[in-house]
């Protein structure tokens, strides 16, 4: 698979939370992703930086000890590796998310594929 890709033509993982696409390299990955209203990612931790990027809806996110603080449109968050974090899905949210190394703990696939799919 060459280096260019339509965001629309990468197929979508249904997650607890909404729908993902998947486009990962050797040293990051990133998530596309519509995540439902009222859903919410519980408290959790990984090996991996990740940066958020919200174009529409609103959520909170409570990262490490801080306040729980909503975001919306225009707005980012940096997560660094091994902090908890949590999310609350108040809207229906479109999000790209940029993971270093990859989550191949979500998406071991993506070690063989750049969509995380299984051929």
């Amino acid at each position: 698979m060459g280096p260019y890709h339509r965001i629309e033509d990468i197929p979508s993982h249904k997650v607890p939370v909404g729908e993902l696409k998947v486009l990962s390299g050797k040293q990051g990955m990133v998530f596309f992703g519509t995540l439902a209203a009222g859903t919410e990612v519980p408290r959790h931790s990984h090996p991996n930086e990740q940066i958020t990027i919200v174009h529409s809806g609103r959520m909170r996110y409570r990262i490490g000890d801080g306040a729980v603080t909503e975001v919306g449109p225009g707005e980012a968050l940096v997560i660094p590796a091994d902090v908890e974090h949590e999310s609350w899905y108040d809207e229906e949210c479109t999000i790209t998310e940029f993971f270093s190394p990859p989550r191949l703990d979500m998406f071991p696939a993506a070690a063989r594929h750049p969509y995380g799919i299984e051929e």
